[in-house]
């Protein structure tokens, strides 16, 4: 949560495989031909087919798509505020073997374009993905993989026109599209040439990702996803989100199977070498077992205006209003005083205990309210490569009162911070942070960390190639434990006016090694 911490377009990499969308029955299956259409249904959020041989002309006139199955998409990060906009896009596939053919329409009544110069994902846009690879769980971008992103700048373009298409590997990719209005939104077919060298047959299998972005002002506030996989955004960096697409020869009574799903996150855990607490001991540890203040042999107390940096709105104290342990947890207590002045405390073990390496864990229930900032999260003892970021951050848990029950892990280094927009993070939805108890875990090898959450895999990163500059995390690191009040994160939308405290409670914290 450090200097100038903000949420950027995000960057990380897993969730945990949806496999069970995989168990939709055969007979559920072929039930799509026997409503008039030439290919079966999705099975939602997980395989859509592509009916071949299909010729579509890309000119705005729908005809020759009479029969192919159409998906509608509904689910995503977050709806529009604004019910007549991007509550759903729809999309259909189709190919006459030299070529793919996408149509997508989105629901729109107010269409915002052009605001943001490339920066196309920010405002209305339609987007598509594609893995054309014989590595369809490839875990980054290459040849053959790529993510199309046709902006509502396009409206009125016709396959004559140049188009304006951005996107990971989008470059070079020579895809045309007819991009016209609708009556209530806006829509393309966009024709997309297949790689010579790909062979199209009944049940071959490629990568595919459909995602919508939504503006009702200016910048983005709705986003709807279509492969279950990808619950945070990340598909422009990370392939292995993509759900299947499967070619389907019309005419076939035997409907192909997706192939190559992936690895739910435990797998990709154990891949890659984690075994949690199985086998760790308990090498230093806190139960708050004591009322008063917290242990000072344990815990030690940061500068007033340590959240400076941040610009937040609170000066940390080591006062106990803002600071105790009762009935076997810490409290942690921003305070709004009569004048509007909010205190609050930091605390850390730096100077009382680091570690190399371990099993760090959490217990503790996190404030409610717009505003709020709290967070668990670690730092080097001593800046071995560097001022901040080149020295290092893992922030185990973090919080934004202005968006209830999503929790943010990260790291920061040299190569991966927010400053370029390369910080490797990932967010997702924990229901009930404020109302329950949920652990906070990493585990922190020399390969990698991994993150869990109520004892489930949530995130990780693996040591890469590149020095300290994209691993400086060989050296010791501290515990921090804070409840921030605005800032340029939490306060980013406003702070809930009648709020005058907000309380992050601990059960314990506890390192394994």
């Amino acid at each position: 949560m450090k200097i100038s911490e903000r949420p950027n377009r995000l960057t990380a990499l897993w969730r945990v495989a949806a496999c069970a969308l995989l168990l939709c029955s055969f007979a559920t299956m072929l039930t799509a031909q026997d409503k008039g259409t030439i290919a079966p249904d999705q099975i939602p959020g997980a395989v859509v087919y592509i009916p071949y041989p299909v010729s579509i002309k890309p000119d705005g006139n729908l005809d020759d798509w009479k029969g192919i199955p159409v998906q509608r998409v509904s689910l995503g990060q977050k709806l529009s505020p604004d019910v007549k906009q991007n509550q759903w896009f729809d999309f259909a596939l189709a190919s006459d073997g030299k070529e793919l053919y996408v149509y997508m329409r989105s629901q729109d009544t107010n269409i915002i374009a052009g605001k943001h110069g490339t920066d196309f994902w920010n405002e209305d846009s339609l987007e598509f993905y594609l893995n054309l690879t014989d590595q369809l769980t490839a875990r980054s971008y290459k040849n053959g993989i790529m993510q199309i992103n046709i902006n509502a700048t396009n409206i009125g373009k016709t396959v004559k026109d140049t188009l304006s298409v951005t996107g990971t590997n989008a470059s070079g990719v020579k895809v045309r599209a007819h991009v016209y209005k609708t009556a209530d939104g806006w829509a393309f077919e966009a024709a997309l040439p297949l790689p010579s060298n790909f062979k199209v047959e009944h049940g071959t299998n490629i990568g595919f990702q459909a995602h919508a972005n939504g503006a009702t002002v200016k910048d983005r506030d709705s986003k709807l996803i279509w492969g279950s996989l990808d619950t945070d955004d990340l598909s422009y960096q990370d392939p292995s989100l993509f759900g299947r697409a499967v070619f389907f020869k019309i005419g076939s009574t035997n409907v192909p199977e997706a192939k190559n799903m992936g690895l739910s996150m435990r797998d990709l855990f154990i891949k890659e070498g984690a075994r949690g607490k199985e086998g760790r001991k308990i090498a230093w540890a806190d139960e708050f077992t004591t009322d008063g203040a917290p242990d000072p042999a344990k815990w030690a107390y940061d500068a007033a205006d340590s959240g400076k940096w941040n610009e937040e709105l609170q000066l940390y104290t080591e006062k106990r209003d803002n600071s105790f342990v009762s009935g076997g947890n810490l409290t942690i207590r921003a305070l709004k005083d009569k004048a509007g002045k909010w205190t609050s405390a930091r605390l850390f073990t730096k100077g009382k205990a680091s570690w190399t390496y371990g099993y760090i864990e959490v217990r503790a229930k996190i404030p409610q309210g717009k505003g709020t900032w709290p967070a668990i999260w670690m730092m080097p003892a001593l800046d071995n490569y560097g001022s901040w970021p080149a020295s290092g951050e893992i922030d185990i848990m973090e919080h934004v009162g202005f968006d209830q029950d999503k929790i943010h892990t990260s790291i920061h280094t040299e190569a991966y911070n927010h400053r370029k927009g390369t910080q490797k993070t990932r967010a997702a939805t924990v229901k009930g942070v404020s109302n329950d108890f949920h652990t906070y875990a990493v585990e922190w090898t020399d390969k990698a960390i991994f993150w869990y959450v109520d004892n489930e895999p949530f995130y990780f990163f693996t040591r890469e190639p590149g020095g300290f500059a994209v691993w400086p995390f060989d050296k010791p690191f501290y515990i921090i434990l804070n409840v921030a009040m605005g800032g340029t994160w939490g306060g980013m939308q406003g702070m809930d006016a009648t709020l005058d405290k907000a309380d992050m409670t601990v059960d314990y914290v506890r390192v394994y090694q």
